[in-house]
């Protein structure tokens, strides 16, 4: 009996063998040859007579995803579709029709999906020509409602595949995050990244295409047994940035307040983890969204605008004086000018702001406090080493180029560069006029004051992750410099810094505010300046920096203190910095509702205090969001698509972006945002019947 089995499965396994030789045998012969090797059949012949032949097909790779911190969605690859109809008479190998047959029923079945009326899409049916197309109303068209329209099981109706590139907030660090757009090159499409992040990343993002080698007939169709060779394509690598999406969209929406109230020009603003280097959240003014690219001019201003600091540059000569031990902040000296001599003649009186009154004989301290420019010529020619300080400059990382994660940085200029002794631009560079530096500058530059006298790095890019694998291929680490301000001299500026007039109840802030000068064709413009803001907290073991400049002719503070302490508050919070109060919630892993009835999924969620919001009058369910095994806390919204055609505008009263995009997917409506934050106002109202590609509108706090 045992021999027997044994003999059996020698039989099968040799006939399975056999088998899966000439499969293998029948594909190399048939790229040889172009014949079937068992019916003997020359399929590229055939293939040729039917005004075929061989065609090979580009597989397109799927670019890496670009992710925030907390793991949401920046960057990513759209599937659109391009709804067109053949109209011409065809078939495929086994003489099923390829066309539209009923054209009357065609029309009436596909005018709710996309939202073109009857008549219409019959005019067009009953053109002339190969095949026909429906203009707006058939191009970029979501996954989602090429579905619906597949499932009519029409013939004749077919779709371009087309990918884009979809930045889902729009403007959200789009300078640094930039944009990647379809380009042909050898007559192949590739998203090629053209700017910022998509731009120095591209070669890890881009992926690598494949292809199809096949035999088709005159209308592309492949022919039976026509695959002659198929190589899968290779997604590109996802890359996680350290920006975080909560403290982002804040300070996007402080940049946009202040630039309204102050009436800007331009600024920027950055958020930095003062002990690792990881930016949190970078905003500069004006920006673009990468979807449109309407962007004013290609300038990342934080990285690459170089400015007149002011005042905020003063904590770098103070610093250096009291790690080289030569100043005693109590040590007292004359307010109101300084008269700047050559060979004993004075050429120049230096004023303090005040017009020059000053404040009489004060301290040091004071003189940091009032924030005084005679306070600093008096520190440069008296109780500073002009070799000790140029080094110490250049320990900052002030005044020269850098590189962040690809991006270039400018240098700036140093105003006193090739010159010898206490020049007058020497003495002004001290507080901040005459020459000029980055943001990124200042904001390595003060990290030394929250890491005990060394500066931090700043980066972007955490991680760089392989999606098949979840191999990380790269991890950020932070980098630290040599410790060059002593201990003793960073506790002692943190004092001084303590007299910032950003006061918060909760947060001990500090910082420096400045106010610089702007040159254009040789000379300063008259009552147009830029100011600045550079702050830590909290005072005691600094965790969050941030940096602020704009420009314009408006003076004024309240308006920058509220963004400083808006987006300061946001991070300390965001980053557990700061002890909260603890909310005690409940949590619910959803299930997957999909074909199940509305009746029964909407028992489930309100058992677990879940508010179900479906889309559509169906009596079963086709999606949802979150998806199935998503955690959602008590009093979450669970959007769920059913198979209804019905789709009637809810209230989106305080409702997320997020929350209003998969509605806005589910319903195939074309949704825009006015603001950033919770919704507050539509422009359509609830109970309204919603037609497909409907414009709504919706303005967030």
């Amino acid at each position: 009996m045992k021999k027997n089995q044994n003999q059996s499965a020698k039989i099968v396994m040799t006939i399975f063998a056999l088998v899966i030789s000439l499969m293998f045998g029948n594909v190399i012969y048939l790229g040889v040859t172009g014949k079937h090797f068992i019916s003997g059949n020359n399929i590229r012949e055939y293939a040729d007579e039917r005004g075929g032949g061989q065609k090979v097909k580009t597989l397109y790779a799927k670019r890496g995803t670009i992710y925030s911190s907390d793991k949401e969605i920046i960057a990513s690859d759209v599937k659109k579709y391009k709804l067109y109809a053949v109209i011409y008479e065809r078939y495929d190998s086994k003489k099923k029709p390829q066309y539209v047959v009923d054209k009357e029923a065609t029309a009436k079945a596909l005018a709710p999906i996309i939202g073109m009326k009857e008549e219409k899409i019959l005019e067009r049916l009953n053109g002339k020509g190969y095949q026909v197309e429906f203009g707006s109303y058939g191009n970029n068209l979501s996954s989602l409602v090429k579905d619906k329209i597949e499932a009519l099981d029409l013939p004749g109706l077919e779709f371009e595949e087309l990918t884009t590139r979809n930045y889902r907030y729009g403007d959200f660090a789009s300078y640094e995050v930039g944009y990647a757009q379809m380009t042909n090159k050898k007559s192949t499409q590739y998203l090629i990244g053209q700017m910022g992040l998509e731009k120095t990343f591209n070669e890890q993002l881009a992926g690598k295409n494949g292809k199809k080698v096949y035999l088709a007939d005159n209308h592309g169709y492949t022919l039976p047994n026509g695959i002659l060779s198929e190589t899968e394509p290779q997604a590109g690598n996802n890359l996680y940035l350290t920006i975080d999406s909560d403290i982002q969209i804040e300070l996007d929406l402080q940049m946009k307040k202040l630039a309204k109230e102050m009436k800007i020009d331009k600024g920027a603003c950055a958020v930095m983890e003062a002990k690792t280097g990881r930016i949190l959240a970078v905003s500069n003014y004006p920006s673009f969204d990468p979807n449109e690219r309407d962007m004013e001019n290609y300038t990342d201003l934080f990285f690459q605008e170089a400015i007149e600091p002011g005042s905020v540059f003063k904590s770098f000569v103070y610093a250096n004086a009291l790690s080289d031990g030569k100043l005693n902040v109590n040590e007292k000296f004359q307010s109101g000018k300084y008269p700047y001599k050559v060979n004993g003649k004075i050429v120049h009186n230096i004023k303090d702001h005040n017009k020059g009154r000053g404040w009489g004989t004060i301290s040091y301290a004071e003189g940091f406090y009032h924030s005084s420019n005679t306070a600093i010529c008096n520190i440069l020619t008296k109780h500073s080493d002009r070799t000790s300080l140029i080094k110490s400059f250049e320990d900052l990382g002030l005044f020269q180029s850098s590189t962040i994660d690809g991006i270039q940085s400018s240098s700036g200029v140093a105003g006193y560069k090739g010159q010898k002794g206490i020049t007058l631009e020497y003495l002004t560079t001290g507080f901040g006029q005459g020459s000029t530096v980055t943001g990124l500058q200042l904001l390595r530059g003060y990290s030394a004051f929250a890491n005990d006298g060394k500066t931090v790095e700043p980066y972007l890019v955490e991680k760089i992750v392989n999606p098949k694998t979840n191999e990380t291929i790269y991890q950020a680490k932070s980098k630290y410099s040599s410790k060059f301000f002593p201990s003793e001299a960073v506790k002692k500026m943190r004092d001084l810094l303590s007299g910032a007039p950003y006061k918060m109840d909760d947060i001990h802030l500090i910082g420096k505010t400045g106010t610089g000068q702007v040159a254009k064709d040789g000379h300063y413009l008259s009552g147009y300046n830029t100011h600045g803001f550079v702050g830590l907290a909290p005072y005691d073991d600094p965790q969050i920096e941030i940096v602020v400049w704009y420009q314009n002719s408006i003076a004024g503070s309240t308006s920058v203190a509220n963004l400083v302490k808006a987006v300061m508050r946001t991070a300390m919070n965001k980053m557990n910095t700061q002890p909260a109060k603890e909310i005690e919630t409940s949590t619910y892993v959803l299930d997957s509702y999909t074909n199940q009835s509305q009746t029964y999924v909407k028992e489930m969620l309100a058992s677990h205090q879940l508010t179900p919001i479906f889309v559509g009058d169906g009596k079963t369910i086709l999606s949802q969001y979150p998806m199935a095994k998503s955690e959602v806390s008590a009093k979450s919204r669970v959007f769920l698509q059913t198979n209804g055609s019905k789709i009637t505008m809810p209230s989106m009263e305080g409702w997320s972006r997020k929350e209003a995009e998969a509605f806005a997917s589910m319903a195939n409506i074309d949704l825009e945002f006015d603001g950033i934050g919770s919704i507050y106002k539509q422009n359509v109202t609830s109970g309204m019947e919603l037609k497909p590609n409907q414009k709504v509108k919706v303005y967030a706090k």
